[in-house]
């Protein structure tokens, strides 16, 4: 009876201590598990939605879905159709010349369905003299890219819950680590302007929903009355790793 329970005793030990490293071992680093993603031909899709948040309101005004196509170093290319709503009041008088689209970018350059003008006749898109992700209503919609390692990595340096990572993170910081940012918000130099953002990973470590905030006021000319309006986009994203090829517009459908 005494060797039984000896032996019982031996064989619960050897099982916890070959459980322990498993439970002890330090969580993977989503940075390389995010670098392990960036392979040529490869991508990720993408939703994002924005809203005004103002008065203990929330107006929701746009949409977008998105992809992203990867090279070794990143993302080099995106296709993103915007749905836009117009509301009225000081913020969305300033927008009124917002609209909904289709936008590819390439390697810096970009051809859009929703230039601030008309696309002219005869043509589908119009190139972006500023190579816009996501032409004007890009500027309004998510401007952090996690899918950028070095944004990853600035991202990761918030307080962290569980698998939620929460922080503030200025234009100024943005504007050197992301390509992404620097394409979309180009006219950014010395902004001070800071967002705060909420980033989850799953259960492989890859980004799966981003939330960011930041001032209405950073979006308008002086004088014009925003309050303590806040612009926050919520982002989630699929398809880690699938298939995605992005090439630019037809020559004969571009202006």
């Amino acid at each position: 009876m005494k060797r039984m329970i000896a032996g019982a005793a031996v064989a619960a030990m050897a099982t916890f201590m070959a459980a322990t490293p498993a439970r002890a071992a330090a969580p993977a680093d989503p940075v390389k598990a995010l670098q392990a993603q960036l392979k040529a031909g490869k991508g990720v899709k993408f939703r994002d939605v924005t809203s005004l948040l103002q008065n203990n309101s929330k107006i929701t005004f746009l949409w977008r879905t998105g992809k992203w196509q990867f090279g070794k170093k990143g993302v080099v290319a995106s296709d993103i159709t915007a749905k836009y709503k117009q509301y009225g009041g000081a913020v969305f008088d300033y927008m009124r010349g917002l609209k909904g689209g289709r936008t590819i970018w390439v390697n810096g350059r970009s051809w859009t369905t929703h230039p601030v003008g008309e696309v002219p006749e005869g043509k589908k898109y119009e190139e972006d003299f500023l190579g816009l992700t996501g032409s004007h209503a890009g500027t309004y919609s998510q401007l952090v890219n996690p899918a950028e390692p070095a944004t990853l990595k600035v991202l990761l340096k918030g307080d962290r819950r569980g698998r939620t990572y929460q922080g503030k993170l200025s234009y100024a910081v943005l504007e050197k680590v992301s390509p992404w940012f620097r394409a979309s918000l180009p006219r950014s130099q010395g902004d001070r302007t800071v967002l705060h953002y909420e980033l989850t990973l799953g259960s492989d470590n890859l980004p799966r929903k981003l939330v960011t905030s930041h001032p209405a006021a950073s979006h308008v000319s002086a004088g014009i009355e925003v309050g303590d309006g806040r612009f926050r986009v919520e982002t989630t994203y699929t398809a880690w790793g699938s298939k995605v090829s992005i090439s630019a517009p037809p020559k004969g459908e571009t202006a």
